[in-house]
């Protein structure tokens, strides 16, 4: 276990500095993303979907939320309360602000009402072609989906990067989760 965590966070330090350049060379992709959506099967179908804010050299998700909320879904993102291991989402409401949460990540205030989504947009460092997904370390999307799974929530999830996180094998061990899809600016691939 010490030996699989060594190895992912070498792999997260090699993959960090690969995002900032694509970052840069990938300004305007997160248009493309939407193009791509529309392969994702049944999407219309979903009523409550969960994405994220973008931060540091993530594809920008802007265009992407606005998109859900433009289809009339129910919109809400990720939060941590203090002391948990796993995400509560909560409803995004674009009339309010929204506050600066744990990690320094914006996030709904915790007035809004929390819900269980059925899609769920999550954020990555790499992702290989099984269905993993390197995250940032914390481990809270993969605690998340393993609690919905334990109490039989039926949900979707979609990792959203740059193409060119794709990478051979994500090290990973029995706590991490596969995701069912990975949006790119290039496709939507299916695991």
């Amino acid at each position: 276990m010490i030996k699989t965590k060594e190895s992912k966070n070498n792999q997260r330090k090699i993959l960090e500095k690969k995002k900032i350049l694509l970052k840069k060379e990938n300004n305007d992709t997160s248009k493309n993303l939407i193009k791509n959506l529309i392969n994702l099967d049944k999407f219309n179908d979903y009523k409550i979907i969960a994405s994220f804010v973008s931060i540091k050299t993530e594809i920008s998700t802007k265009v992407l939320n606005n998109y859900i909320i433009k289809k009339n879904k129910i919109l809400c993102l990720p939060t941590i309360k203090k002391e948990s291991k796993k995400l509560i989402f909560r409803k995004y409401d674009v009339k309010k602000d929204l506050i600066v949460g744990k990690y320094g990540i914006k996030e709904p205030d915790k007035i809004n009402e929390e819900l269980l989504p059925d899609l769920i947009f999550t954020p990555c460092l790499a992702f290989d072609k099984i269905g993993y997904r390197l995250g940032y370390g914390g481990g809270y999307y993969d605690r998340t989906f393993s609690y919905f799974k334990k109490i039989k929530h039926k949900f979707v999830s979609v990792a959203v990067a740059f193409d060119d996180q794709k990478i051979e094998k994500v090290i990973h061990d029995s706590n991490d989760q596969k995701i069912n899809y990975i949006l790119t600016e290039k496709k939507l691939y299916k695991v």
